[in-house]
């Protein structure tokens, strides 16, 4: 063990692959990710010393750096093959200097693939750490922790705590919020379609639709200008004008990046941008496919390149070849150029590692959300070196006196790269007349006036938010997932029929930060600053001059609304028409720690009443008196969920879990099993003796017993496929439905 050679990856499913493809003399071990960051308690950046950082090894990570260091000591070379981009530098520049990195013998290896090939290849190519990639990811986590730490506190005080903003996160709230305002505002017009049923001398009926009149495109906003309109035209005679018909050639689309992979994955497998990643992760990584070896099915998943390494091109033409046959193989090979600027071409395309594994024929090794990712980037990379695909469109204009009207309608005639690739939808193609010449005269049977009404624009969804901020340069691909992820996890939007609503409190912390730092939550700025990060990695910009440049306007703005903080925080204050039964003081409506709405005293901390703001809503109540005043019990709700209290808070303190009246069924526990609330607000029953006792469940338990086995209660569950049903956690026997209890 004393010469052998030690290799560090990220994941453990990782290690365990790559050291099946090196053998013995190679020992691999995982750090899981970072291993050294920003303190948690505090800035930790030294803004005066060239914004000097003071980086501190994970808590959870203490045990698996002393593995390293230990392992490391023994090695002969140590490589680290964390992933190929930014975080993954940023996490092998970390973990080298924890081994000692100026020692010599360590080095950096970039593996594309995990295939027996892709790990050889990057084994055979080591070089040191690259500081312009370090550079970057750190000016990157600089910028965002002074722009997290600060703003965040400052929602804190005029807001609520618990409240966060970030420098691509909240410039996507905002994008989120700016179209909910947009449609809020939005005022639908009037306006008409004009169709006109027609006949060919030989009986064929088709419909066409009014283009224009007097050679303008025509809109009519009312009823009176089409009865107007068809009052013209009632005695016109119709002819066909022109018949024009073209072949229309779509092309096929580049192979996967990140950020069109999210997309697409949400579009057609209605899959978050977070569990694509995880997903892909997965199959970069390495899955057994029943030899006992694992095999990374996909290249490197976070890429904004389209690059295709020739090897691959011409595995895929040759696939092509044998499966489709020649007419859907271009002459050429296809080369993909790049559309956006800025563009980190260190990494392929992503796409599939060995065309060969089809998707049918590994589809046994596979999850179902893993094979349908990977059938989904298989297809794409394998279409898009297929040739295009080839329509007939033929269209028919049609002319009465002064106005036209035109109908349009296509035929496949070579399906092309939609032979692998179909498209999601198929427009519904009109009937169109097949035995007509120009000139030929036409039969009106009926005009087919149709009243509509404009549209706003739609509500983002993951998909096309993902595409606006890759438009506009907000943020990098392989951080799309997580900044959604956020905008979720702090209930600043919710996804409602896959649309991103923003919730009122987004609304509010959007309207904060856009009222009062405009310069630094807005596309430009923060299109800017990834721009300057891109930089950086190149080596044309220097990280520390990009700090400062960002900092100065930043702390003066920060200055500014801290000195406003007092305005502010009362400008969000709603004031109410109620007076305080208890003190007489003018009752106000504040925000809670949950970022929910309520009236309180404004001669709060005098006094402390408070209320829900839904005064229709009376507090449920529970039939037994407040066993320390006598009071009524009423279920409320705090900052741990549903509780009961006294109605005579703050006077009586009294509270206590909502119990079920279901016993607990660990064996000599006598606990009962009561609603609780995990820290993410989710409801869950737990046993009321925690932390002597653990037993829970997140399904809630009925008081039933189990017909089988006679357990005293079963469980209330629910599935896409079959709804709600109730199962006995003990014998799993299950029914439709709960009987009911008669008095």
């Amino acid at each position: 063990m004393a010469n052998s050679q030690l290799i560090i990856v990220e994941s453990p499913s990782k290690a365990r692959t790559i050291e099946r493809y090196l053998g013995k003399e190679f020992k691999v071990l995982a750090c899981n990710g970072h291993v050294k960051d920003l303190p948690g308690s505090k800035l930790g950046i030294d803004i005066e010393n060239d914004f000097a950082v003071q980086y501190e090894v994970l808590p959870d990570k203490k045990k698996v750096v002393n593995t390293l260091k230990k392992s490391a000591s023994k090695a002969s070379s140590i490589f680290i093959a964390t992933d190929p981009d930014r975080e993954g530098e940023a996490i092998a520049w970390h973990v080298a200097s924890e081994l000692n990195g100026n020692s010599g013998k360590i080095s950096r290896v970039l593996f594309n693939e995990i295939t027996s090939d892709g790990v050889k290849e990057g084994m055979e190519d080591p070089r040191k750490v690259d500081l312009n990639l370090v550079n970057a990811q750190q000016a990157r986590r600089i910028i965002d922790r002074i722009v997290g730490f600060k703003v965040s506190e400052f929602l804190w005080k005029v807001l609520y705590s618990g409240l966060s903003a970030g420098r691509v996160q909240s410039v996507a709230l905002r994008l989120v919020c700016e179209r909910h305002e947009e449609i809020i505002k939005f005022k639908p017009e009037e306006y008409w379609v004009v169709e006109v049923e027609l006949k060919t001398k030989n009986g064929e009926k088709f419909v066409a639709k009014l283009r224009k009149f007097d050679g303008n495109d025509i809109t009519l906003k009312n009823k009176s200008s089409v009865n107007e309109l068809l009052r013209k035209l009632e005695n016109s005679s119709f002819f066909i004008d022109s018949i024009e018909k073209k072949e229309v050639r779509r092309k096929p689309y580049a192979p996967f990046i990140t950020s069109t992979l999210q997309q697409d994955a949400a579009t057609r497998l209605k899959l978050s941008p977070a569990n694509t990643m995880r997903l892909a992760q997965k199959l970069y990584e390495g899955v057994e496919l029943g030899d006992g070896e694992p095999t990374g099915l996909i290249t490197y998943m976070r890429t904004d390149s389209t690059r295709l390494a020739p090897s691959s091109i011409e595995s895929a033409r040759s696939f092509i070849e044998s499966h489709y046959g020649n007419q859907y193989l271009p002459d050429k090979p296809i080369n993909y150029s790049q559309k956006k600027k800025n563009v980190q071409d260190g990494h392929e395309a992503i796409r599939p590692t060995n065309p060969n594994k089809t998707p049918d024929t590994i589809k046994k090794f596979l999850e179902p959300l893993e094979f349908k990712l990977y059938n989904l980037i298989w297809c794409r990379f394998i279409a898009s070196q297929m040739k295009p695909s080839v329509q007939d469109r033929t269209t028919i204009s049609v002319k009465a006196d002064n106005a036209e009207f035109r109908v349009s309608g296509s035929i496949v005639k070579f399906d092309g790269f939609r032979k692998v690739y179909p498209a999601m939808e198929t427009k519904e193609n009109p009937t169109l007349p097949s035995q007509i010449v120009e000139k030929d005269e036409l039969e009106k049977d009926t005009f087919l006036p149709e009243q509509h009404f404009t549209k706003p624009p739609p509500y983002f969804n993951e998909s096309s938010l993902i595409k606006e901020l890759d438009k506009l340069g907000i943020g990098r691909p392989s951080t799309f997932a997580e900044t959604l992820s956020r905008l979720n996890k702090r209930k600043y939007v919710s996804k409602e029929k896959q649309k991103l609503i923003p919730s009122e409190a987004g609304l509010t912390v959007n309207l904060v930060l856009t009222q009062n730092l405009p310069e630094i939550f807005n596309v430009d700025f923060t299109a800017r600053m990834e721009k300057e990060l891109d930089e950086i990695e190149s080596g044309d910009q220097n990280y520390i001059h990009v700090l400062n440049d960002f900092y100065k306007p930043f702390h003066l703005s920060m200055t500014s609304v801290e000195e406003k903080r007092k305005d502010i925080k009362e400008s969000l204050t709603e004031k109410t028409d109620e007076n305080c039964e208890k003190c007489g003081e003018p009752m106000i409506i504040k925000w809670n720690r949950r970022g929910e709405k309520f009236i309180a005293c404004s001669g709060f901390p005098n006094c402390r009443n408070a209320k829900s703001l839904d005064n229709d809503s009376e507090p449920q109540v529970i039939e037994k008196p407040c066993p320390d005043c006598g009071g009524q019990l009423q279920i409320k709700r705090g900052r741990f969920g549903r509780y009961i209290g006294c109605d005579k808070y703050p006077e009586c303190r009294h509270t206590e879990s909502i119990g079920t009246g279901i016993s607990c069924p660990r064996e000599n526990c006598k606990g009962e099993f009561v609603e609780k609330t995990s820290r993410r607000g989710k409801i869950f029953f737990g046993c009321n003796r925690y932390p002597d006792c653990d037993e829970a469940t997140w399904n809630r338990p009925i008081l039933q017993p189990c017909k089988e086995c006679n357990n005293h209660y079963i469980e209330e569950r629910f599935n896409k496929s079959k709804g709600t049903f109730y199962l006995c956690p003990k014998c799993k026997t299950e029914s439709e439905q709960i009987e009911e209890v008669e008095d």
